[in-house]
């Protein structure tokens, strides 16, 4: 009665008397001049003692408190009450903590998430009431959720008052000058181990934990923040006191970024990789420019899997949310602090942590506000974290709030990439072939770049990552870690010119073809530029004389016209071909219209073999008489010589032959027999020194002469070259190896490159391999009469290495710009 009648108001009062020895003062308290004395006899709630002294002012004034009394008696108020059992059901049964009372969990299971009435006794300090819930009467200690204020510490001498800390007597006295004694609805939100709640108060007016923290009497607590309705409203909060430096933030110094953090604490640079979602790699300014491996200060995001690891939930959301948002993109670095990485195994042995910035707009503040990552929780004296953490903790307390990302109850899509971009995955790419091509242009992302030209491409539509070369340009290769493999001239730059403009990027692909390993052949744009333009354009690349646009050979021009880069040699080159026309390499024969009787003896592979011209039986009887009588002697000082022509002895028959050393294997040598052309490896207890009786290669030329079926080359697929071999030696056998062959050309080297024809159906074994799609024509000579039909038929009904459309092997097109690069060096050289 007495606290509902005058808490909160204006009273006066006059003191009577004082009582020393117990420490207490007696007199009158008016409320609104009315004597609360006479109030709360009136209203049957206390006894009026009896009269000492005589006192004429007392008397009356106990005379009018005794009458007071009479009426509340007959009344029946109060204490006075005539019911049965009033007085025992006025009895409070206060349920304490201990000793069975109540299980804190229990009560607050049955409470929480809703208002309850709380009647404050006690403040222990600023942020801790103690009071009892109304109805239930359970008496309770609660601690306000996510605030602290500065406590008492127990004296070190018995009987002494307790010590406070700086501030913790003016954060009590501002909560009990609000709410002592007061009835307020509190919200159960959580319990320790020690039956504590902790809960938040209620108040119609202002919420009293905000206001604690904006006049700087408290501190936020980051782990019981999470318990509360707005976090993000208590950071804030703390933030402004901090700004104002009031009170226990009196000594506050905003944190600074660290000059001596590394060469330049500050810098701008352009994102060229998103790693994960809290990893990037930023591209400086400087020149020339270095890429720099950056952490985001503070914050923890979703781990992506590695291998056959799973991601973990929103780990791929979160580095896309980055991908989309920065990747190309110019942003500001500041450097907040670095760590040494101790264990490191891939050479990195520390680590930048940073805050990122585009525009105005702070990369990690905006990751966490939408449920992307969490913010690292750092000690009280851990000076190591962002410049900007503060707004981190409100934007984690924001998303925690409204629920979203890490901090919802529902999980991400589930997401399923089938990846056929690898060697193993060949047969799954082929299958996936038809169903790209069909699409046309599909919306792509570009995941790994491996050269100027090759890419490997996750198409969201088809959920799959495929490898993609360009269609009708070739890059110079890069060169190999592993090995220590030199690359191509410009290979590392088109490979880096590649990388910044692609990796990462939104894309767009159009499959037009696919080699034999499954290799996707098409093409790639960027921005709705087609890609292998601009590789042409800045002379990053040439052009391979297939599947080309007005556009790739008009920008091919324009690089060689200004002499860009892979045409920087352009002019050495165009006095290389004209030097090579004088002293060609192959040398045109004379057509004699007329075809020659050869045997076949060896056969190398499908368009190579070694044959025996007429006549060739007589000279091989001759030297093979002179060897069987020739002197064998045992010479271990005689080392054979690469090149040499020597005796050696066959492993199939013990017999010697004529042969030419053509490498050195330790104890052995690799020989070709001249005469036969067949080789294998002989041992040096085998070989012996040419005598003068034999005769050489000189005064008899080697029998078995080398020819190549003309304009066309085998296949490289281990499969259809076994398949076209089969078939030459199917036509060999069925003529013991006897057949026609008309050379069309020679080399300097002796080589014949023939037209060989099958005495069976009498077609050039040239044209029944390009027939059955068993061989393609040479690069150079694609337009060669009758042969060019042939290939167009295999071709048109997809015929062996056509089964999947045009027979372009990627790996080749990258060879061949090394192969037009030697060749321009030894023209310019004057060499062969």
């Amino acid at each position: 009665f007495l606290r509902k009648a005058c808490i909160g108001k204006a009273v006066t009062f006059e003191l009577e008397e004082t009582v020393a020895s117990i420490g207490k003062s007696f007199g009158n308290v008016y409320l609104d001049g009315e004597n609360l004395s006479s109030l709360i006899v009136a209203a049957g709630w206390a006894k009026v003692k009896p009269v000492m002294g005589n006192n004429a002012a007392r008397t009356a004034y106990q005379e009018e408190l005794q009458r007071l009394e009479s009426q509340a008696q007959s009344s029946g108020l109060g204490m006075w009450s005539k019911d049965a059992g009033a007085g025992s059901a006025s009895v409070r049964n206060v349920l304490l903590p201990v000793d069975g009372g109540y299980d804190a969990k229990e009560v607050l299971d049955a409470f929480k998430g809703q208002p309850q009435l709380l009647v404050t006794e006690q403040f222990r300090d600023g942020a801790t009431v103690r009071g009892y819930l109304l109805p239930s009467f359970h008496w309770v200690t609660i601690f306000l959720s996510g605030v602290s204020c500065p406590g008492f510490k127990r004296a070190e001498e018995p009987g002494a008052p307790d010590v406070a800390e700086a501030f913790a007597l003016e954060a009590k006295y501002f909560m009990e000058s609000r709410l002592l004694n007061r009835e307020v609805s509190v919200m159960l939100e959580g319990v320790d181990k020690y039956n504590n709640f902790y809960g938040s108060i209620l108040h119609p007016q202002f919420n009293i934990s905000v206001e604690l923290l904006k006049v700087g009497l408290a501190k936020v607590v980051d782990w019981s923040a999470k318990f509360t309705k707005d976090p993000e409203l208590l950071y804030k909060s703390e933030r402004i006191a901090k700004e104002r430096r009031q009170r226990i933030w009196k000594d506050y110094v905003a944190p600074v970024r660290p000059t001596g953090a590394a060469s330049a604490a500050e810098f701008v640079g352009k994102v060229t990789e998103v790693i994960s979602g809290d990893f990037l790699v930023v591209k400086d300014s400087a020149v020339p420019p270095v890429e720099h491996r950056i952490a985001l200060s503070s914050i923890r995001a979703p781990k992506l899997g590695r291998r056959d690891e799973k991601d973990q939930p929103w780990a791929y959301e979160a580095r896309e949310f980055l991908r989309t948002r920065l990747i190309g993109r110019k942003v500001t670095v500041g450097i907040d602090y670095i760590r040494p990485l101790p264990n490191a195994t891939s050479g990195e042995t520390e680590r930048v942590f940073a805050s990122v910035s585009e525009g105005q707009n702070n990369v990690a503040v905006a990751l966490v506000a939408n449920g992307f990552a969490a913010v690292m929780k750092h000690r009280q004296d851990d000076q190591d974290r962002s410049l900007y953490y503060d707004d981190l903790i409100q934007a984690e307390a924001a998303a925690a709030r409204d629920k979203k990302g890490l901090h919802g109850d529902t999980a991400p899509p589930t997401r399923h990439i089938n990846d056929v971009s690898n060697s193993s995955a060949t047969a799954q790419a082929k299958q996936m072939f038809g169903f790209v091509q069909r699409a046309g242009r599909l919306q792509g992302i570009v995941q790994h770049v491996v050269n100027g030209a090759r890419f490997k491409v996750l198409i969201p539509k088809q959920s799959c990552v495929v490898a993609l070369v360009l269609a009708g340009v070739r890059c110079p290769s890069t060169g190999r870690k592993d090995t220590g493999e030199a690359g191509e001239p410009y290979g590392e730059e088109a490979y880096a010119f590649a990388r910044d403009k692609c990796l990462q990027h939104d894309v767009e692909v159009e499959v037009m073809a696919q080699d034999k390993i499954g290799t996707m052949i098409g093409r790639l744009y960027l921005h709705k530029q087609d890609f292998a333009v601009t590789l042409l354009r800045d002379g990053y690349a040439r052009t391979t004389g297939r599947d080309l646009s007005n556009e790739m050979e008009e920008a091919e021009k324009a690089a060689q016209a200004q002499r860009l880069r892979t045409w920087d040699k352009y002019d050495a080159e165009l006095e290389a071909e004209k030097a090579a026309a004088e002293a060609a390499e192959v040398v045109e024969a004379a057509a004699s219209g007329e075809a020659t009787q050869v045997t076949v003896t060896e056969v190398v592979d499908p368009v190579t073999f070694y044959v025996h011209p007429a006549g060739a039986e007589q000279q091989i009887a001759h030297v093979a008489d002179r060897l069987a009588t020739m002197a064998v002697k045992d010479d271990a000082e005689w080392r054979p010589k690469v090149g040499e022509v020597v005796a050696a002895q066959f492993s199939a028959d013990g017999l010697w032959y004529r042969g030419r050393v053509e490498a050195r294997k330790g104890d052995a040598c690799t020989v070709l027999f001249v005469d036969y052309g067949n080789g294998e490896d002989v041992p040096l207890s085998c070989l012996r020194p040419l005598p003068p009786s034999v005769p050489s290669t000189a005064a008899c030329p080697a029998q078995a002469l080398e020819y190549k079926l003309a304009y066309i080359k085998a296949p490289k697929d281990e499969e259809f070259r076994a398949e076209a071999l089969a078939c030459v030696n199917d036509m060999l056998a069925a003529s013991n190896g006897v057949v026609s062959a008309k050379v069309e050309y020679k080399e300097r080297s002796g080589r014949c490159h023939v037209q060989m024809i099958d005495p069976a159906s009498n077609k050039a074994f040239n044209s029944i391999l390009l027939r059955a799609g068993l061989a393609k024509l040479e690069r150079r000579r694609q337009d060669q009469p009758g042969l060019k039909d042939d290939q167009a038929e295999a071709k048109r009904e997809r015929l062996c290495i056509w089964q999947y459309g045009d027979a372009v092997d990627s790996d080749e097109d990258d060879n061949r710009f090394a192969d037009d690069v030697a060749k321009a060096k030894q023209k310019t050289a004057g060499g062969r």
